[in-house]
């Protein structure tokens, strides 16, 4: 991950905390070169989540990311409060940030 990391160029940055229901949106992007771990370019983490829970804990309640090292995840994956996985469709960046918002 080193190479990606050195070239990454970050490409969205937003964050929102609602405190009348004590949550918090994130959404950041960079693009990276293209490689087996990102073969579309772009390392990316959308998520909306409560911010009033215990240290350690991100208080997911949904989250789109295409971290590779999640075991048996597929690229593009959805991750819900319970703890479950999904597969998502990937049809780029804007349309999965138009589909979290």
């Amino acid at each position: 991950m080193p190479g990606d990391d050195e070239t990454a160029a970050q490409v969205l940055d937003v964050r929102e905390r609602f405190p009348a229901n004590a949550t918090y949106a994130q959404a950041s992007a960079y693009r990276v070169p293209r490689s087996e771990r990102y073969p579309d370019g772009v390392k990316y983490s959308l998520q909306y989540g409560r911010s009033d829970t215990p240290d350690g804990d991100d208080g997911t309640i949904i989250r789109y990311d295409n971290f590779p090292d999640h075991p048996d995840a597929p690229l593009h994956h959805k991750h819900t409060a319970d703890g479950e996985i999904e597969a998502v469709d990937f049809d780029g960046l804007l349309g999965l940030y138009r589909r979290f918002n």
